[in-house]
């Protein structure tokens, strides 16, 4: 006769027994889970080209995804952009299994989070579950993508969380990316689009656009009454100047974080979403101190053109050997280098226009200049490089400069001048 402890023992040994049996069974369908998700999404996940209308060259490739059931398919301006730009030289096509290219037009875009939305004439599969609710860090992300016009294929990666010090949310994706898959899906083992490739930094460091904000373009386009606009310039253009009313005020609205440098403070982090550096150098006949800010983000205007694109960068310099002649003749020279990775072409932009002023503020006086080239195409922006340099010691000396991109002209002029009230002399 069996002991009830022994009992015990044989119905755990078989409940462990049928846990490994169910465990093992389970390992195949682990191990092929990119080739069942890729196999599941395939049908719906197509090419997108961008045509030159006369030579019927590709211009730019991308990748789309079907959102709707009349043929909608979502990918990323960037992607389309010279729809917008010059709609009379370039059409769009999706481009099936056979390698064949079928039209489509644009239905709306997101300039600012890199989203658009086209129209096929014709239906496709089911289309894609967009994911509904937050992730967890380490969650397994699948994107899928044409990489360098090779063909379809899926990266495994994880979800991170969004972009730290980021004024629009991007998807931290630790996978490659790779050019081609712009605006392919970023797939949850359900299948849910969770995000939209978008962007690498290589070394598996990639971004994501979140779902939700290609949700609201989607709820934007399908509201009753909506229509592109046929000049979509016109859209264009009004979606970067709410763009850039909101991102400026946001940092206009911000209490800087300030830095000291020698005797100076200076305004350093200007608002949440910049990243900030700083160095010390010791030279035969001068010390430096510098400080450098940047913005994390950047929004695709063109292939040539990127905005919010903002820097700062402050030098605070002291010499023990130097005459006051000789230093004065160092410190100018610094002043006038042109340091900002601004560049562009007379396509886009009117040549800089620059005002020199000598500024008294917090008991300190300032060499300035304020220099500004305007967007040929996109009336109302500029580029904006301040600089300024404090005037008066024999042998310490302070100079900044700013640099902001498509901004107004008054914002520009209002965050100039806030910068400059904000360096104090500090004992």
């Amino acid at each position: 006769m069996q002991s009830p402890r022994g009992a015990r023992r044989v119905c755990t040994l078989v409940i462990a027994t049928a846990l490994i049996a169910k465990l093992v069974s389970a390992l195949p369908a682990l191990a092929q889970g990119s080739e069942q998700i890729f196999e599941r999404a395939a049908t719906r996940i197509v090419q997108i080209r961008i045509v030159e209308a006369d030579s019927g060259a590709k211009s730019a490739i991308g990748t789309g995804f079907v959102v709707g059931k009349e043929g909608e398919l979502a990918t990323n301006y960037h992607v389309i952009a010279d729809l917008v730009h010059e709609p009379e030289h370039y059409r769009a096509e999706w481009v099936d299994a056979a390698g064949e290219g079928h039209p489509i037009t644009l239905l709306g875009f997101d300039l600012v989070r890199d989203i658009a939305v086209l129209q096929a004439e014709r239906a496709f599969a089911k289309p894609f579950k967009l994911h509904k609710g937050a992730l967890r860090n380490g969650r397994r992300i699948y994107a899928v993508g044409n990489p360098f016009d090779l063909g379809m294929s899926i990266v495994e990666g994880a979800y991170n969380g969004f972009v730290e010090h980021s004024f629009y949310e991007r998807i931290h994706f630790t996978g490659s990316l790779n050019p081609g898959m712009s605006g392919g899906p970023a797939l949850l083992e359900d299948g849910s689009v969770v995000g939209i490739n978008v962007a690498s930094s290589g070394n598996q460091v990639s971004y994501l656009i979140p779902v939700d904000d290609l949700r609201r373009l989607l709820e934007r386009i399908r509201a009753p009454g909506y229509e592109l606009p046929e000049d979509r310039s016109l859209e264009l253009r009004e979606q970067l100047w709410r763009h850039q009313q909101r991102y400026f005020s946001a940092i206009l609205e911000a209490t800087p974080q300030m830095v000291q440098l020698g005797s100076y403070q200076a305004p350093g982090r200007l608002a949440p979403f910049f990243h900030c550096w700083g160095g010390f150098s010791e030279k035969k006949r001068h010390n430096a101190r510098r400080h450098r800010c940047q913005t994390v983000d950047h929004i695709y205007l063109s292939d040539r053109i990127h905005i919010d694109v903002i820097q700062l960068r402050h030098r605070q310099i002291e010499s023990d050997v130097l005459s006051p002649t000789r230093f004065y003749q160092l410190y100018s020279r610094f002043f006038e280098r042109n340091w900002s990775e601004l560049d562009g072409s007379d396509e886009d932009f009117s040549e800089f226009r620059c005002a020199v002023e000598f500024v008294e503020t917090g008991g300190l006086v300032f060499k300035t200049a304020f220099c500004a080239r305007r967007y040929l195409e996109f009336e109302g922006l500029y580029d904006v490089m301040f600089k300024a340099a404090h005037l008066g010691e024999p042998n310490t000396g302070f100079e900044t400069a700013l640099a902001l991109t498509g901004i107004s002209f008054e914002n520009a002029r209002a965050l100039s001048r806030r910068y400059l009230e904000a360096i104090r002399w500090s004992e």
